[in-house]
């Protein structure tokens, strides 16, 4: 890592930063029963025409099906919505879900040592113990095995919800693999192969508007944001964007959008979750919303990126929720991280901070004048 940033990103030309690439799942683990009656049949025609393509298919060769089916599932979630494992968890009736998890390392299913279990490890808290059955004879690749033997590891999952009690979730993957991010450039397919969705994570300086920032160096402390509101900083961005600041409402899913951001000159729309020194201590999930669902809400719109913003430091759970909700395999987007020294140092660059303290300071005014 240098500057905060990921080798990857570093090596990447701005053009390559934006060129179209395709996310997906290298599967080393595929039912090809259940992807059959999962998509159905006419989806299988689809397949089976692009299986007949391949010419002379050696025995060796049978993991290009496995990518063929695997592609034709990601569609099929896309296509109906299918929701991240958080997410369906928590919604009635809901059968399937598509998101990149961490698994522990996997045991014998009692009875049955051709087959495995493996636990979910969250990322926070939860009400429920979730635990993947599956037969080891999917698992056709080496490397996963391994992971999957030792855990945890953060993998690409296509799963079927199919029992549940009070405390414990039982979920039969269909597929999993590691993200794998591919181009149809075979130079930049060479970098990105080993990147997965690291491709994704976007920093602010990078995007056109915000290019200033490059020649400002990076505050040591973010102390001085606990001067600046929400509001203050929300009119500061859109003053840099050139849009309205809009005013807030309680049952958004986002606290500011703008269809004017670029990246070398490539347009792109972006959601931000906002979040001023109310608490001027580090993010945690338990700052976003009752329920801790702001980013799964934010996640729910249409940008390409989705931004947040907080005057101090973002933790490393509110870091992983946004990743994990931003990269589902099925539809993946950009997602942006601003802590209280990027946000210090957005304002220094455009020469805003102190109009963004004395507007923090006019907002704290008129609050008392409404409590009186």
């Amino acid at each position: 890592m240098k500057d905060g940033k990921s080798d990857i990103r570093r090596e990447l030309t701005p053009s390559q930063l934006v060129t179209p690439v395709r996310y997906t799942i290298d599967p080393g683990f595929v039912n090809r029963r259940m992807v059959q009656s999962t998509l159905g049949p006419v989806m299988m025609n689809a397949v089976d025409q692009q299986v007949r393509q391949i010419p002379n298919l050696a025995a060796w060769e049978t993991v290009r099906i496995d990518h063929i089916l695997t592609q034709a599932l990601l569609l099929w979630c896309r296509e109906r919505t299918v929701k991240t494992l958080e997410e369906a968890l928590v919604t009635p009736g809901e059968r399937f879900f598509c998101s990149n998890e961490k698994l522990g390392p996997w045991h014998d299913e009692p009875g049955d040592p051709k087959r495995a279990v493996s636990l979910w490890v969250p990322r926070s808290h939860s009400a429920w113990q979730v635990e993947f059955h599956y037969s080891r004879s999917h698992v056709q690749a080496d490397t996963l095995r391994w992971f999957l033997q030792k855990g945890p590891e953060r993998l690409a999952i296509v799963a079927e919800l199919c029992s549940a009690s009070e405390e414990t979730v039982i979920v039969r993957p269909i597929v999993m693999g590691f993200p794998l991010v591919e181009a149809a450039d075979q130079a930049l397919n060479n970098s990105l192969m080993y990147c997965r969705d690291d491709f994704y994570r976007t920093y602010l300086d990078e995007f056109d508007e915000f290019a200033k920032m490059k020649n400002t160096p990076t505050p040591g402390d973010p102390k001085p944001m606990e001067k600046i509101a929400e509001a203050a900083f929300k009119a500061c961005l859109a003053e840099i964007l050139g849009d309205q600041s809009p005013s807030d409402w309680g049952g958004e899913n986002r606290d500011y959008f703008s269809d004017h951001l670029h990246i070398n000159g490539v347009r792109m729309s972006g959601e931000f979750l906002l979040k001023g020194p109310a608490r001027f201590t580090p993010m945690r999930l338990r700052h976003l919303g009752k329920n801790h669902d702001q980013i799964l809400r934010l996640s729910h719109g249409p940008a390409d990126v989705l931004f947040v913003q907080h005057c101090h430091d973002i933790g490393p759970e509110v870091r992983e929720t946004l990743r994990v909700f931003a990269t589902q395999p099925c539809n993946p987007r950009r997602y942006c991280l601003i802590d209280g020294r990027d946000s210090l140092r957005l304002l220094r660059a455009y020469g805003l901070y102190e109009k963004a303290v004395e507007m923090s300071r006019q907002e704290k005014g008129k609050r008392r004048s409404r409590n009186c």
